[in-house]
């Protein structure tokens, strides 16, 4: 789906949209701050900097799995009776 939206090659602003990042400059930041999760590339003859569809696919099924790993399972429906004092 990635690939079929954006192609092989994700620009910053693809890259920073997917990866939930609130800009570009974010982006940026977090590149260079080496927090990035994913390697970025120069391509020559193009300005800015890119991503593999690839990479930032693999880091979004890591997250996405992650995530549902660490969130509470839902507690069954079990109603409390109030109590009165």
């Amino acid at each position: 789906m990635l690939v079929k939206s954006h192609g092989f090659i994700l620009s910053a602003g693809a890259t920073a949209k997917v990866m939930g990042f609130g800009s570009t400059d974010a982006l940026r930041f977090a590149r260079a701050a080496g927090r990035l999760p994913i390697q970025m590339f120069l391509v020559e003859g193009r300005r800015g900097w890119f991503a593999s569809a690839e990479d930032v696919a693999t880091w979004l099924d890591k997250t996405t799995v992650a995530s549902r790993k660490n969130s509470p399972k839902k507690a069954k429906n079990t109603k409390q009776k109030a109590t009165a004092d």
